[in-house]
């Protein structure tokens, strides 16, 4: 029906009917109705009107009771339909204690959401433990668009692009903040300082989305949320992060071997193989880049300009990303890689699909093997010098061989892995001084070690008899020296009796004793004249 073949409504149904066309939103048809009710509610010349209330579900917005007068009631309904422009959207907040609370979100009022105390880890556990906010989008049946099961809803979920959060937390740690300057140069993203709030990123975990936040704590800001999402809910969680464990593994095996890694042979292929793929990929990629620019140059006016800002929209604006993807999708064969493989020429039905992926994987083997060896040869020591060899005598008295120096590159080599081992120690834990006392204790490893040797050693240089074994008493140290003494002498009297002329080979003043003690055995004669000592003091005249 046309705008001039309308009757005038009564204000009560054009009430009843802006309140529906607010909860549609979504035509330009029904904004266009609207505001044709709006200007006939203006000639309305009523009196007396009911008082009305309209609950606008969607967009959470009360109207207090109409008053009379024609130019309040359209007041009434501009403000609805501004309301219809500017919604606001509800997000339903789980707590950890069981509250539940309904939150309105607007653009200009976004929604905080900050990590409280209660729900934090406990502190013993924050090394391990990640904190996120699990977000669950429930879609209207209607959405024409959603996450999708596909592959390219797995890399490119629509509306999440949609879903606009920041992140508020505590400066950077204390790695980024000694060398946030050259991580940020190197790994673009990686310690960024989001103590004044800055974009969040969305991870993935299962069938909700998370925003990831340090176990001290932080806010997050909901700003917008996709006007095709039907239900938002948000909850805090926490679980033991199994990457902390590969970190510190990693970093440890690094700082720990180095010297033995950077002399391996098997580390230098290795490292070669990886290298040669990467060089080669990114010298493809970039290949591709300066064709594909060249050739719109060629046919386009500003063809590379128009090329770098594609390019730029595709990688950083999500929007632009998915049309283009779900246009490109349609002629696509399969989302699928066994469908991939199966490919078949038309024409002799070769098998397409499993030739290209053997080529490949053959230029991949041979792109391996050049790297290795080259990285092999570049990393090599110097060859063992044949024959002799030349040496000193250490400060410990053993011998010192001079070797040939060890190569410039394999020392670099060294200085990378050993400062590759300390990155991932020292990003390894969700806690600054947990890693700090990781990084102590294992460059100080070795003198830890001495202090403890050196420390046992003099524990044990004050050991005394009775804490090597028991002792006996005095009477029975006294009897089993007698006893001893007694075969002892008896052995040297019988030695005596059997070799008489052995008494020839001592001096002459003893050979008299010891013919006598070869006779009776009494090796010690007491005096014949007793001597009596009346004081303590005496002394004797030679």
């Amino acid at each position: 029906m046309s705008a001039g073949s309308r009757q005038r409504p009564d204000s009560t149904d054009l009430t009843a009917c802006a309140a529906q066309l607010v909860r549609a939103k979504s035509k330009p048809a029904a904004q266009f109705d609207f505001l044709i009710l709006t200007l006939g509610t203006l000639e309305l010349r009523l009196h007396h009107m009911n008082q009305t209330r309209c609950d606008i579900r969607k967009n959470s917005t009360n109207i207090g009771p109409v008053q009379d007068g024609p130019m309040k009631q359209a007041a009434w309904l501009l403000t609805a339909l501004a309301a219809g422009g500017h919604a606001e959207q509800l997000v339903e907040f789980h707590g950890r204690d069981g509250e539940r609370e309904l939150l309105s979100v607007t653009p200009e009022r976004p929604e905080r959401l900050c990590l409280r105390t209660f729900e934090q880890p406990p502190l013993y556990a924050w090394p391990v433990m990640q904190v996120y906010l699990g977000i669950q989008l429930k879609m209207t049946e209607d959405s024409g668009t959603g996450s999708g099961n596909g592959l390219l809803g797995w890399l490119f979920p629509g509306q999440t692009s949609r879903l606009q959060l920041d992140v508020k937390t505590q400066p950077p740690g204390m790695l980024c903040r000694m060398a946030g300057s050259w991580l940020r140069k190197l790994m673009p993203g990686v310690c960024k300082d989001c103590s004044s709030k800055c974009p969040a990123r969305l991870h993935r975990r299962g069938d909700q989305l998370a925003v990831f936040l340090p176990p001290a704590g932080g806010c997050v800001y909901i700003r917008k949320v996709p006007a095709d999402v039907e239900q938002v809910s948000v909850a805090w969680h926490w679980h033991l992060d199994l990457s902390v464990f590969a970190f510190l593994m990693i970093g440890l095996t690094l700082v720990l071997a180095w010297r033995p890694l950077s002399e391996s042979s098997v580390f230098h292929a290795g490292l070669g193989g990886i290298g040669s793929l990467l060089l080669i990929g990114i010298m493809a990629a970039f290949w591709i880049f300066r064709s594909a620019r060249g050739t719109v140059h060629g046919t386009i006016p500003f063809g590379r300009s128009l090329t770098t800002l594609a390019a730029a929209a595709f990688a950083f604006i999500p929007a632009a990303r998915n049309v283009i993807l779900s246009w490109a999708w349609r002629w696509l064969p399969a989302p699928e890689w066994r469908t991939w493989l199966s490919m078949r020429d038309p024409f002799f039905e070769l098998p397409v699909g499993w030739l290209i992926f053997g080529l490949v994987m053959l230029i991949c083997l041979v792109l391996v093997q050049l790297g290795a060896n080259m990285a092999v040869r570049y990393f090599a020591s110097a060859p063992e010098p044949e024959g002799e060899v030349q040496f000193i005598i250490g400060g410990d008295g053993r011998r010192v061989d001079l070797l040939p120096p060890v190569p410039v590159s394999q020392r670099m080599l060294g200085w990378a892995i050993w400062l590759s081992g300390l990155g991932f120690l020292l990003s390894g834990t969700h806690s600054d001084a947990c890693s700090v006392v990781i990084v102590a204790v294992v460059l100080f490893k070795d003198h830890a070690l001495h202090l403890v040797r050196t420390a046992k050693m003099w524990r044990e240089a004050e050991v005394q008899p009775k804490d090597l074994h028991d002792l006996v008493s005095s009477s029975q140290m006294h009897a089993q020296a007698n006893a001893a003494t007694r075969d002892a002498l008896e052995q040297l009297q019988k030695y005596l009796k059997e070799h008489p002329t052995a008494v020839q080979k001592v001096r002459e003043d003893t050979e008299l004793r010891l013919r006598r003690f070869s006779v009776d055995g009494a090796h010690v004669r007491p005096p014949l004249v007793p001597v009596t000592l009346p004081s303590r003091s005496s002394c004797s005249l030679q």
